[in-house]
C-alpha cells in the first residue's frame, strides 16, 4: 500500500489524478493556441504602443507562435493524453 500525506493512494484515485491532470494540460494547450491566434493577428508595433517593449514582444510571440505548436503536436498526437482521456488511440 502507499501512503501519501497520510492517506491511502488508490488505483481509483491515481487514475482520477492522471486524467485531472491530462485534462488541465489539454485544455491549457488549447487556452495558450487561442492566445496565439490573437497574437498572430496583432503587429508587433500595435504591442509596443499598448507599452510592451519589442523584447517582450519577441519573448511572448516566441513562445506562443514560435514554440506553441510544436508542444500542440505533441501533446495532440500523444497516445498517452489520449488513453488518459479515456479517448483511446
Amino acid at each position: 500500500m502507499i501512503i501519501t500525506a497520510g492517506k491511502p493512494v488508490t488505483a481509483d484515485s491515481l487514475k482520477a489524478t492522471a486524467g485531472n491532470l491530462a485534462t488541465l494540460i489539454r485544455d491549457y494547450v488549447q487556452d495558450g493556441n487561442d492566445f496565439r491566434v490573437q497574437l498572430e493577428s496583432w503587429p508587433d508595433s500595435e504591442l509596443v504602443v499598448l507599452g510592451l517593449t519589442q523584447e517582450e514582444v519577441n519573448a511572448i510571440k516566441g513562445f506562443y507562435v514560435g514554440d506553441l505548436p510544436a508542444i500542440t503536436n505533441a501533446i495532440q498526437g500523444s497516445v498517452w493524453i489520449k488513453q488518459l482521456l479515456g479517448v483511446g488511440v
